[in-house]
């Protein structure tokens, strides 16, 4: 019991089905530090529409040290910048900092995904362009992203690829302005570590 409330208690709202199947994989991994983190179920809002309003009412509760999101960059256009720049005018004393909640993928997360398999720079978000890399990388034929191709996909992840998966991540810009890019191992390095203090630096940076 003393170990648990030692713990942070982490929340991750997740964009949709694919963000949400692949996060709950990797947190089940070996070497994310659950001695540190305690992660809730992760949250599916269906939409980053939705994030906004879900985000207020989680850290409204107040019961956790640190709420993320994670979602598409969608190649950086306005709508990602704007969301972010909600969940900074709100949250945070400069708006700017509304990006160190956000855990992104730009053009889209399969960007993510598809790295467990190879080495892979995504340029579009249409699903019928990428279709073709997915099922070279995968074997899924047709894809679509719907549940179960999601699924299939998620599945055929294991523990033992996640040092070739930090590998090809390397290569991949983390500035959300240029595409392909994502922060994921930023986040994913964070998870396997015993320091925390990212989250009070994150929390340091909130309106009073």
């Amino acid at each position: 019991m003393n170990e648990f409330r030692a713990r942070k208690n982490v929340l991750i709202i997740a964009e949709g089905f694919e963000e949400k199947l692949y996060i709950d994989k990797l947190l089940s991994f070996p070497k994310i530090n659950k001695k540190v983190y305690h992660f809730a179920d992760t949250v599916n809002v269906k939409g980053n529409g939705n994030i906004p309003a879900r985000y207020q009412y989680e850290l409204q509760r107040g019961y956790y040290d640190v709420i993320l999101v994670f979602c598409d960059a969608d190649r950086g256009r306005k709508q990602f910048v704007n969301l972010v720049e909600t969940i900074g005018e709100n949250f945070f004393a400069d708006k700017s900092n509304g990006i160190k909640v956000f855990i992104f993928a730009n053009p889209v997360t399969l960007q993510i995904v598809l790295s467990h398999f190879g080495t892979v720079a995504l340029k579009n978000v249409a699903k019928k362009i990428n279709a073709k890399t997915v099922e070279k990388m995968t074997g899924i034929k047709n894809y679509r992203a719907s549940q179960a191709q999601i699924e299939e996909m998620v599945n055929k992840i294991h523990s033992n690829s996640v040092d070739k998966f930090k590998q090809n991540l390397q290569k991949i810009s983390r500035d959300f302005n240029e595409i392909p890019s994502t922060n994921f191992l930023t986040f994913l390095e964070r998870f396997e570590s015993d320091d925390t203090s990212w989250i009070d630096d994150i929390n340091s940076l909130r309106k009073k």
